[in-house]
């Protein structure tokens, strides 16, 4: 429970003289910090000292006490790791600082290994400490691996396997339909349709609500999140991560800018898990509830064990943070994958045209593209996966951790280090894929086909135990979306002062996620019946709603 003192939120359960120590007891802090994390070296070389014969993996140098603190970077971190790999070497990279340890994977070979065929011992997470200080309930993704991360996955994991995700295909497509329609409609509010189709879909979902139109307030509360979270830094890499203690300290000290940051940030967290939350109650209260909604479902379920005197272990507040996990993991990644593949078919207007071909020869231009015709879009379904490639949203993934020490390639990952997979170093590993930075389908082809033979890419919803669940949905999402704009929209860079298509390079945010910032583009209707047939299908559907 959180309580606010003096502006800053404060858990219930801390003293107020950690909460807001006066100058003695901060520095009676900062020196109990370092005297524990030089303890920790210490034990920690002595380790070291008996195993001799194995070696931990190399890394750059780091300082006296502060370790690694200053030389891991705060922005683009995963591209100074690809280059320090190959500095060293090395496709595994180590480091340290307060006590806290990390290795970095740089190779989808490592990440395999460890991650998948190693699975049990990698399969935790780190402590979030920042996280928690930016309130988010119990959450299946941030979860250490223990009996309520079990319970969690088993509890969410149903709804979204493959074999039944079909449940969700019609609302899908509607709501795809919905999307290209507002992109013909008003081409400048081009996002915010994106923005309101991956909203629309996992709210629909997990709590039975309905996004009316662009100026929907679910739709802000959904950009904000996004927000906090993409800005918010790699996971688990926060000084808070590194050294739980300085959670304590004042905010306005200068090294504590992820603190400021996490209570800024606080409310839109604390927004997102309770407003949706209770407008769903609302809903179930006033109508029958539907069992194919989460939070119906799981309330529904919560009353009956109430009414049996049975327990309840999934919790009020474990649904409250299993609900706004799909809300936020899936609304997050969705979004942003549209706007890479409509930044990715504006550059390259060649690949749109073949994508729009395919549309051409498997669903005509007489009708739209229908669940029936994705199996038969090849090509599409390879734009999809070049745009996974290129900018993997999570450069250094979710970090997980060891249980137990290992040895991999003659190095030593000691017990409880954090292991980051750098997704992005392996999906540009020239070794694999010729001409990495370029955006090119056609290399997961067959050579006999006009391509390369290249791996599809791996470790976009991660690796082994900690895999995304919500992954086929989000697949889905994205297929019948990318499909309908290829039948319906025109993509082109926006007119220069001479009145063509002037080509630039858009902006990027590398704090967190590697997120493009908002860009303008040309999005213009692909047919003339192209904006018919939309509004024909839209209105049948609407229809069919109504009678049925």
């Amino acid at each position: 429970m959180w309580a606010h003192k003096g502006g800053r939120a404060m858990n219930i359960r801390e003293t107020p003289d950690l909460a807001l120590p006066g100058p003695s007891s901060l520095v009676l802090a900062i020196i109990g910090a370092i005297l524990a994390a030089l303890v920790s070296k210490i034990v920690f070389r002595e380790i070291l000292r008996g195993r001799k014969q194995i070696r931990l993996p190399p890394g750059p140098p780091g300082e006296f006490l502060l370790g690694h603190y200053r030389t891991a970077p705060k922005d683009g971190a995963f591209k100074q790791y690809a280059k320090w790999a190959k500095e060293y070497k090395s496709d595994v990279l180590f480091f340290e600082t307060f006590g806290t340890r990390w290795i970095v994977l740089n190779s989808l070979k490592s990440a395999v290994e460890l991650l998948e065929k190693r699975g049990s011992i990698y399969a935790d997470r780190p402590r979030f400490v920042m996280f928690e200080e930016m309130g988010w309930s119990p959450t299946l993704t941030w979860l250490r691996w223990g009996p309520k991360y079990h319970l969690h996955r088993r509890v969410l994991q149903p709804p979204f396997v493959k074999s039944k995700v079909a449940q969700y295909a019609a609302m899908q497509r509607r709501e795809a339909l919905v999307c290209c329609k507002g992109m013909l409609d008003d081409p400048l509010k081009w996002v915010t349709s994106v923005r309101r189709f991956s909203v629309a879909v996992v709210l629909g979902i997990a709590y039975g609500l309905d996004v009316d139109g662009h100026s929907s307030p679910w739709i802000k509360l959904a950009e904000d999140s996004a927000e906090a979270v993409g800005k918010s830094g790699p996971p688990g890499s926060s000084i808070m991560d590194l050294w739980p203690s300085t959670r304590y300290l004042p905010e306005w000290l200068p090294f504590m800018e992820r603190l400021r940051y996490a209570h800024t940030w606080r409310s839109a967290i604390q927004r997102i898990t309770k407003l949706p939350f209770k407008a769903s109650v609302r809903k179930m209260q006033n109508a029958t509830p539907d069992r194919d909604v989460f939070v119906h479902n799981r309330l529904a379920i919560h009353a009956e064990n109430t009414q049996k005197g049975l327990p309840n272990d999934f919790n009020i507040e474990d649904i409250k943070g299993a609900a706004a996990t799909i809300l936020i993991a899936g609304n997050d990644t969705t979004a942003a994958t549209v706007t890479l593949l409509t930044l990715y078919l504006m550059q390259n207007p060649a690949v749109q045209r073949k994508a729009q071909d395919e549309i051409d020869r498997v669903v005509g231009r007489d009708r739209l593209p229908s669940w029936d015709d994705i199996p038969q879009l090849q090509y599409a379904r390879l734009v999809l996966h070049e745009t996974y490639r290129m900018n993997p949203l999570s450069p250094l993934g979710i970090p997980h951790a060891s249980v137990a020490d290992d040895v991999y390639d003659g190095m030593l990952i000691p017990k409880g280090t954090v292991v980051y997979p750098n997704v992005w170093a392996m999906m540009h590993d020239e070794a694999v894929y010729a001409r990495p930075f370029c955006f090119w389908p056609e290399r997961y082809l067959s050579v006999e086909e006009g391509g390369n033979g290249e791996p599809l890419p791996v470790g976009n919803f991660g690796f082994g135990r900690r895999i995304c669940i919500g992954r086929s949905l989000a697949e889905n999402s994205l297929l019948i979306v990318l499909a309908t704009m290829l039948a319906t929209v025109e993509i082109q860079f926006p007119p220069g002062p001479d009145g063509k298509p002037a080509a630039f390079e858009p902006e990027w945010s590398f704090r967190g996620q590697a997120i493009v910032l908002p860009f303008k583009t040309s999005i213009s209707s692909r047919t003339d019946k192209a904006r018919e047939l939309l509004d024909a299908e839209l209105c049948a559907l609407d229809k069919d709603a109504v009678t049925g």
